[in-house]
């Protein structure tokens, strides 16, 4: 662990420390409930030891800390003077400022173009850019590649954060010509450099952002209000990676934070093991191997609510980690960490990846990929439809849903050092559920260590077709659904537009809300009791993408899964039934009477229905809904005429479901005989012998 050079204490005299500017503070951990109490109440903790925890405190908070006799001990007066910047100011010299670090990104942007492509991904609250590097081999495409995000300086104290990244970007463009390895990370990955998420705080120096709020608090899963956010996503920060996240499909991610020596994975809001446990501790113990860092679950280190890693897991299946790393003597910190980034990049393309597209049109298709022995989500590219799912060698049941397709299940194999590749072809359905948790926060009643004991549930669960695995919100929580663009609840006339699934044997309520945005403004539907539907039109809403549902916080927190149990949103279409195409009719133009002649009837229905055919010969016969025939299928029907004359031949077809075509037409000849030409003439003479009586007589006479 990185040892802190601790100074003596010193007295309060009091110093006013802000929050922009806190006290460093230790308090012995005499009882188990004093964490809780640290916890419990806020505190930005910057190490925690067997016997005493290191926290951040105002001048206020040292006095609620004195009152509550848990003995503040004042170690230094600020995170300046533990590090030595107040006492050496040159030290900061051999970190970047954000001007320089903008600078050091053009930099590389511009001397290695065929690589890198520099972007600003937003503004923070006081206006400074945050800036990503793509560093790829055709960074201004879209590739099938899989991708990773390193990102620092979510503290704007923790300045070494901002070097790492940098470094990183700096050594990946200087080594791709010299060293194949670094060649194939580049060519074959597409990596996402992003030093500094806060730099308002990194010009204050302060671990906060300008609205004082700890950015790695305000994230949506499982936010708990913690470091004075005051709802998830409240801070433009924050809202730049979100948006970033649901842009690039990201497999693997690095946050670097300091002080100390850790490699901390997910959770961090409960202790239960994700997942991907196997791969991520897998991974997590590789990176530590490097450097000998503590290797630990997030939540086994202490409970943090709202922070970056949860939410890229439990919304985008993104398996990130924070990076605790010393913050002095850039070059030791680079080398116990370069070989260790490396390698996630390098891994990011593990276990299984493939392309999934429309079966029609070869188009790439949204959709979500699903493991069943490993379940928990990851997403396609929608301009590529690639995916990338890290796993372990070994068989498993892959499961491919996407809105507007059929859902398909395939059996892969995974070998060890090497990638399987799974290309799917879907066909279109009308199939339409929630596809992505937006944010969530589940209710916890106990005290610390808050682990949600009697809620293992997760936010996943909601997705998809029901199946009976809720996602529970315990009493007073929610969660936010996006349906995704394919899926919006659009309002059908005369029709139920959504239905929320709730366990069917439950009688939980619970608020529903809708918006075309994430955030709101919401339409209020009403308070639902069990699974429920809903009618766009009876709240005068067009349209829907986000559904957002909250427990009436009337129930029993303690119970087994508690709260509102959320199975499934389906987007329901109403059926519109088309009638069949009109037929086609084919065979011989002319016949003769008394002959049976074959004919053929074929038509197709939209929905695939079988066909009845009726069908008008001229005659006086009807042939009336004879079938049913399969839609496409080609029958044959044989008839005869009895008289010689000129026939149309109609025929029309219906559906199942009675929807009828209009009829078809089709002109049939039963041509008179010919006469010899002995009866023609005198068929002559007699006409024109009928037109005088005398010439008449003289030809009756001829007849006897």
């Amino acid at each position: 662990m990185f040892a802190l050079p601790f100074a003596q204490a010193s007295a309060i005299n009091n110093q006013k420390y802000n929050k922009f500017n806190p006290a460093v503070v230790q308090i012995t951990l005499s009882t188990p409930t004093t964490l809780g109490k640290i916890i419990d109440n806020d505190f930005a903790i910057l190490e925690i030891k067997e016997n005493y925890v290191i926290i951040f405190s105002s001048y206020e908070e040292i006095n609620w800390l004195e009152a509550q006799n848990l003995k503040p001990k004042i170690l230094y007066n600020d995170y300046a003077e533990m590090v030595g910047w107040k006492n050496n100011p040159e030290f900061l010299d051999d970190f970047h400022s954000y001007s320089e670090m903008i600078a050091e990104l053009q930099n590389i942007a511009n001397t290695y173009p065929s690589i890198s492509k520099l972007y600003t991904l937003g503004n923070s609250v006081e206006g400074r850019n945050i800036c990503g590097l793509k560093l790829t081999d055709n960074p201004d495409i879209e590739e099938n590649e899989a991708e990773v995000r390193i990102c620092g300086c979510h503290h704007g104290n923790e300045i070494m954060s901002v070097e790492l990244p940098l470094m990183l970007a700096w050594y990946l463009v200087d080594n791709y010509e010299s060293d194949p390895y670094i060649k194939d990370l580049v060519d074959n990955r597409e990596t996402w450099i992003i030093p500094l998420v806060n730099p308002d705080g990194r010009e204050m120096i302060s671990r906060y952002n300008a609205n004082g709020v700890d950015l790695n608090r305000d994230y949506g899963y499982m936010w708990g209000g913690e470091g004075g956010s005051p709802s998830p996503f409240s801070q433009p920060e924050t809202k730049v990676i979100r948006k970033h996240a649901l842009e690039n499909n990201f497999v693997f991610s690095l946050s670097f934070h300091t002080s100390g020596d850790i490699v901390n994975y997910i959770w961090n809001y409960k202790g239960a093991p994700v997942a991907d446990n196997e791969v991520i501790v897998a991974l997590s113990d590789q990176y530590g191997s490097h450097n000998g860092y503590w290797v630990v679950e997030g939540y086994d280190w202490y409970q943090t609510r709202g922070d970056t890693n949860d939410f890229s897991y439990g919304c985008r299946g993104d398996i990130d980690w924070t990076i605790e790393v010393q913050n002095n003597d850039i070059p030791q910190a680079w080398d116990y960490n370069r070989d260790a980034m490396l390698e996630i990049i390098d891994a990011a393309d593990m276990g299984l990846n493939g392309v999934i597209t429309d079966i029609d049109t070869g188009l790439p298709v949204a959709a979500t990929i699903w493991i069943e022995e490993v379940y928990w989500p990851c997403f396609t590219d929608p301009k590529i439809g690639d995916f990338h799912k890290p796993l372990m060698p070994g068989s498993y049941n892959v499961i491919i849903r996407a809105n507007g397709y059929q859902e398909q299940t395939h059996q892969v194999i995974v070998n060890e050092g090497s990638t399987t590749v799974l290309d799917v072809s879907l066909t279109s359905e009308d199939n339409f559920y929630a596809e992505q948790v937006t944010l969530c926060n589940f209710y916890d009643p106990y005290s610390y260590p808050n682990n949600f004991q009697n809620n293992p549930t997760e936010g996943i669960s909601a997705l998809g077709p029901p199946d009976g695995i809720c996602a529970s919100l315990g009493k007073g929580g929610y969660i936010i659904l996006d349906m995704g663009e394919e899926g919006i609840i659009i309002d059908h006339e005369d029709s139920v537009d959504f239905k929320i699934f709730e366990e069917d044997d439950s009688d939980d309520n619970y608020d529903v809300y809708i918006s075309s945005n994430w955030s709101g403004p919401w339409t209020y539907l009403g308070l639902a009791t069990g699974t429920s539907e809903f009618d766009l039109n009876d709240f005068s809403v067009e349209q829907a993408q986000f559904i957002k549902i909250i427990d009436d916080n009337d129930g029993d927190p303690y119970e087994t899964n508690p709260g509102a149990d959320i199975d499934a949103i389906q987007h329901i279409i109403p059926f519109i039934n088309n009638p069949p195409l009109i037929p086609e009719i084919d065979g011989p133009k002319s016949a003769k009477p008394g002959i049976e002649y074959e004919f053929t009837f074929s038509t197709t229905d939209p929905e695939l229905d079988d066909i009845y055919y009726y069908i008008i010969w001229d005659d006086g016969y009807i042939e009336a809904w004879i079938g049913p025939y399969n839609s496409g299928e080609t029958i044959n029907i044989s008839h005869a005429w009895a008289n010689k004359g000129d026939y149309t031949i109609k025929a029309k077809a219906k559906d199942s479901y009675n929807e009828e075509s209009d009829f078809a037409e089709f002109e049939i000849e039963i041509p008179r005989s010919k006469l010899s030409n002995k009866v023609l003439y005198f068929r002559l003479f007699e006409h024109f012998f009928n037109m005088f009586p005398t010439l008449q007589y003289l030809l009756d006479l001829i007849r006897v």
